[in-house]
């Protein structure tokens, strides 16, 4: 999925399929969907979904993640959320070459198709490959190449596929992204701080069909009428290339404990860091440094999570509450942590004041990630980040010789005698 085929072999073999004839009259012996398992490049991580026809003479396989990207042009569409995909046809051998190049497992799963049933899809993929029918506007979740797949088929079918396959989702538009991209530790944290609370909202198992793998499990379980009776759809099942790479995982993996761990480490030396700095200016120099970096780092971050919600397509990135864990604001640290380093008191005190509306509204995000149900699971980030701000707030009060908290006020002290006016002193002779 996500640009399967952009690759250089698939994509060469997707181009030379551009001269193959996209009609024929006679409708297909078998039909089959494939599945590839995940690959190695991110575009890759989450697999894909392509349909194959075969004739006595000729196999072809119709591929809806087809997609370029173009330089700084392919930059900006991205950044926008636009994203334009087409329908491409390439042989089978081709494409086989291409995923077996790319060590990456390719299954084909045989259905049970009347022969107007095949007549029908061969038709319809024929007149979408056409290159004025062949572009779509791509959606991660919503239009894929797996959600084309499996409209092609439920469409031939009378929609009996979509009667089929009913009931809750196995997991959310997010915990599916998590599950897919856990080997890239990497990619699967800038997903998670990038997807949205739409991306957690409970799903139909119909609506999760836009993983691949989640295809190929709803295909096998599908029966059909046929014949007065119920069938299965899937008549064979056969691997065509097989990868020597572990499958992907069955369900996302629980790293609460393991962020939570990292950042409350990382967000205590930061606080011993600013404390030592005080008497000692090489610590003093790196505590400075250290906000400096992680101000630009994090509030680049958050600039960017506000671009994508304000200016873009991206409704997956949409209200991200990961804004509290990245304000925006943040990127002025850059500046201010620099002068800490330099020992300008100006700068430290500008710098505290910062982290402490980093470290409140990092707190708040703690506490609503703790909310069962309330709109967000940003639960990883706020546990790895939330400690970090933490600690650099309290390093930079430590550093501008401030107790580690605010002392509450004392309560007012009760005059003694002989410090009471003497009226006093005369009402309480008397």
């Amino acid at each position: 999925m996500l640009g399967a085929l952009g690759l250089a072999p698939a994509e060469a073999a997707a181009q030379r399929a551009d001269r193959i004839p996209s009609s024929f009259g006679v409708p297909p012996r078998r039909v089959a969907v494939l599945t590839m398992g995940p690959g190695d490049h991110p575009f890759a991580r989450f697999g894909h979904n392509a349909l194959l026809l075969e004739w006595r003479d000729r196999a072809l396989v119709y591929n809806f993640g087809t997609f370029a990207f173009d330089g700084l042009s392919g930059i900006r569409d991205f950044m926008a959320g636009r994203f334009r995909y087409w329908l491409s046809v390439s042989t089978l051998e081709a494409t086989l070459y291409a995923y077996a190049a790319q060590n990456r497992t390719v299954v084909a799963q045989e259905l049970d198709l009347t022969r107007e049933e095949r007549g029908a899809l061969a038709r319809a993929l024929a007149e979408n490959a056409r290159p004025e029918n062949r572009y779509y506007d791509y959606d991660y979740y919503y239009d894929n190449c797996t959600t084309r797949v499996r409209d092609a088929i439920d469409k031939v079918l009378g929609g009996d596929l979509a009667r089929a396959i009913e009931g809750p989702g196995r997991f959310t538009f997010r915990e599916h992204t998590e599950r897919l991209a856990a080997p890239e530790l990497w990619l699967y944290v800038a997903l998670d701080l990038a997807l949205g609370p739409l991306t957690d909202r409970p799903t139909s198992r119909w609506d999760e069909i836009w993983v691949p793998d989640e295809l190929q499990r709803a295909l096998a379980a599908t029966t059909i009428d046929r014949d007065g009776g119920r069938r299965p759809l899937v008549s064979r099942t056969q691997t065509l290339v097989t990868a020597d790479r572990p499958p992907a995982l069955d369900a996302p993996p629980a790293r609460v404990p393991g962020f939570a761990l990292t950042g409350l480490a990382f967000g205590g030396v930061l606080g011993l860091l600013g404390a030592a700095g005080r008497s000692r200016p090489p610590l003093r120099v790196a505590f400075g440094s250290m906000t400096a970096l992680l101000g630009l780092v994090l509030g680049f971050v958050g600039c960017v999570l506000l671009y994508f919600w304000l200016f873009t397509k991206h409704w997956a990135a949409h209200q991200n509450l990961n804004l509290l864990l990245t304000g925006p604001w943040a990127v002025a640290l850059a500046a201010t942590g620099v002068g800490v380093a330099l020992g300008r008191p100006r700068s430290l005190e500008r710098s505290r004041r910062l982290l402490a509306i980093s470290a409140g509204c990092a707190l708040l995000a703690v506490l609503l990630a703790l909310i069962p149900g309330f709109g967000q699971d940003n639960t990883r980030i706020a546990a790895l980040l939330a400690p970090i701000w933490v600690g650099l707030y309290a390093g930079a009060r430590r550093l501008s010789g401030m107790p580690l908290l605010p002392k509450r006020p004392a309560p007012p002290k009760e005059p003694t005698s002989s410090e009471k006016p003497t009226s006093e002193r005369s009402t309480e002779l008397t």
